[in-house]
């Protein structure tokens, strides 16, 4: 086998991927399609591919140091944190997998303040350098970052903080 038909493969592998954990995402309560189970990704080795692939170079996650980078971004966006809303396991290896999907409303903002235009995401497209295994790995660790917030409520109404 050449090395262009093992780089198809892998790409058509990796959309596969993705096209059923979209369609995962469109099911109850983001269960996986019946069938279609993806193995259990492993924290600490996403981690460690969030800090190979320089994803630290741009993103930062509540309250963990990651080392120092060799360039500096125009934009720092946090990942993570307490949310309302947690991102489901497809919005997550979608942002992954195809970064121009959608753009961060928070980045838009930044980018609007300052004075410039949002076209594509800055974030660059790894479907030819990470491994479904890192793919897996690195989903798993962004998911684990999130804390999901219950609204209180009050008499019928809910606040938020």
């Amino acid at each position: 086998m050449s090395i262009g038909k093992s780089s198809t493969i892998g790409f058509a592998v990796m959309f596969a991927i993705v096209t059923l954990l979209a369609l995962a995402a469109c099911t109850e309560e983001g269960k996986p399609v019946k069938g279609f189970v993806l193995p259990q990704g492993d924290i600490a080795q996403g981690e460690q591919v969030f800090v190979d692939f320089n994803c630290h170079g741009c993103h930062t996650i509540p309250e963990i140091e990651f080392p120092e980078t060799e360039f500096e971004p125009p934009f720092i966006m946090e990942i993570g944190g307490e949310v309302y809303r947690v991102k489901n396991y497809g919005e997550l290896l979608t942002a992954v997998v195809n970064p121009d999907h959608i753009i961060s409303p928070k980045y838009k903002a930044m980018l609007k303040q300052a004075e410039r235009e949002v076209i594509i995401s800055p974030m660059p497209y790894y479907g030819e350098q990470m491994t479904v295994a890192e793919l897996i790995d690195l989903v798993e660790f962004l998911h684990a970052q999130y804390t999901k917030l219950q609204p209180e409520y009050y008499r019928g109404y809910y606040l938020t903080k």
